[in-house]
């Protein structure tokens, strides 16, 4: 139980430091000296990419929120903003805008879809199946992983594959 609680602890703190380092884009009100110091702490950690212009581009992207989203941009997450830059179609005039909160958005979902790969895993390679070989192993994981995929499958189109194949036997 401790280490859970380590874990969970230790999560949430990284969880929080990305958060922080990212909390500067829903700040509508932020001057561009705070915006300039913002997008170079956020540079050093994602020098690749993070571009300079996004200094420029977040102080009118600011703008044009606060003009069409006047009765309600008080509260805007992360995630409002992202579908502001959708629903109005403006991806183009704010690239890297749009390409950091995207890259903030997926942080977490890229964490949990490894984590939940991994807790996949442990599920099927249990003690029953610790003579499975590496390949069933793997490809049994991946449909595992995969199961909503996997689910939206048309067995009736591999099935008939399948007999295809069988059919090019000779007939005697």
């Amino acid at each position: 139980m401790d280490a859970l609680e380590s874990n969970l602890a230790q999560r949430a703190s990284v969880y929080n430091d990305a958060a922080k380092k990212f909390s500067f884009l829903t700040k509508l009100d932020a001057t561009e000296e705070e915006i300039c110091e913002e997008v170079n702490a956020l540079s050093q950690t994602y020098p690749e990419d993070v571009d300079m212009n996004l200094v420029g581009e977040l102080k009118h992207f600011h703008q044009y929120v606060r003009h069409s989203q006047s009765h309600e941009h008080d509260n805007l997450t992360h995630q409002d903003l992202y579908q502001v830059i959708f629903n109005d179609h403006v991806q183009s005039a704010f690239p890297n805008v749009e390409a950091i909160l995207r890259m903030f958005l997926c942080m977490m979902i890229a964490n949990c879809h490894g984590e939940r790969s991994f807790s996949q895993l442990k599920r099927i390679k249990n003690e029953f199946r610790t003579t499975m070989s590496q390949d069933k192993l793997c490809s049994l994981s991946l449909m595992c992983i995969e199961s909503d995929k996997l689910r939206s499958l048309s067995f009736d189109d591999i099935i008939s594959d399948f007999a295809l194949a069988k059919t090019r036997r000779k007939v005697l």
